[in-house]
């Protein structure tokens, strides 16, 4: 069931890449990330209220485990996704799941430097292949040419960066807690963490302007993609080691870019085949060796 798991994430994490897009071209990313953090946070305090059974929810936590939750909700709301709904904006979503793609490689490489591992050859080859793929991917238009283009590649690749450490730390969590008390906890605390900066952010005017497609797009990124695609992700992390669930990132770009062809969101170039080439091979060394 766990690879069942994983493939319903991918394909819902596929379509956040599209419905992202869409909705960031109509709401403001920091309006849009308040709505769609705060509509998450609660659904997964009635989820929290109905299985703890008491008003303290975060009571299961051990004081040592406070920094950790508080820093996977910062990794989680206001770094991976602020940044990938601002880069989402600029950028292609084939790119942004492409880019995500990375996370094998970059949730190996931050368990090497955290724990002081030196990779063998074959996987830093593997990270050094990968790596010059994505600068393809990340460049593919020019800096001069198309520079906010290039500006949402590397907004998203920094959410990449979060989201493989948010992967990487919430798992010792999963495992203590559970995956569904450890990504409710986190999210609601990213959502506080997130909240003054996304009232400043967005104004009752702005709200009240939005579109029943673009109030439909943010139930989908709440519902869907903040609380069903987080819970597989995590219940996955509790079976299964870190760098073997995100070897399923590498789903998303095919799936993406199926969808985003499909719908009419972006035409195949030859950058983009050759450095998405380079990227999953990339990351397919370092899985296998």
């Amino acid at each position: 069931m766990v690879y069942f798991y994983l493939l319903l994430q991918q394909i819902i994490g596929s379509t956040t890449h599209i419905v992202a897009q869409d909705a960031s071209e109509h709401v403001a990313p920091g309006q849009l990330l308040l709505l769609r953090s705060v509509g998450a946070s609660l659904v997964f305090l009635m989820i929290l209220f109905a299985t703890e059974k008491r008003w303290n929810i975060f009571h299961r936590i051990a004081r040592a485990d406070v920094g950790r939750m508080v820093l996977l909700g910062l990794l989680n709301v206001p770094l991976n996704q602020l940044l990938f709904l601002h880069g989402i904006k600029y950028t292609t979503p084939a790119n942004s799941a492409l880019l995500y793609a990375m996370t094998p490689a970059m949730v190996f490489l931050f368990t090497a430097i955290l724990h002081s591992e030196r990779p063998s050859a074959k996987k830093g080859i593997g990270i050094a292949i990968a790596f010059a793929g994505v600068g393809i991917i990340m460049f593919e238009r020019g800096v001069e040419l198309r520079p906010e283009h290039t500006t949402g590649n590397i907004l998203i690749f920094i959410a990449v960066m979060a989201w493989s450490l948010f992967t990487m730390l919430g798992r010792p969590l999963v495992l203590k807690y559970g995956a569904v008390y450890v990504t409710a906890v986190n999210m609601i605390m990213g959502t506080i963490l997130y909240l003054p900066f996304g009232l400043l952010s967005s104004s009752a005017a702005g709200i009240s302007a939005m579109s029943s497609i673009s109030w439909t797009e943010v139930a989908y990124l709440a519902l869907i993609s903040s609380v069903l695609n987080y819970i597989l992700w995590y219940v996955a992390l509790g079976k299964l080691e870190a760098t073997r669930v995100a070897v399923f990132q590498n789903l998303q770009p095919i799936i993406t870019t199926v969808m985003a062809i499909y719908l009419g969101r972006m035409l195949l170039t030859g950058q983009f085949l050759g450095g998405g080439l380079l990227a999953l091979v990339g990351v397919l060394i370092v899985e296998l060796a």
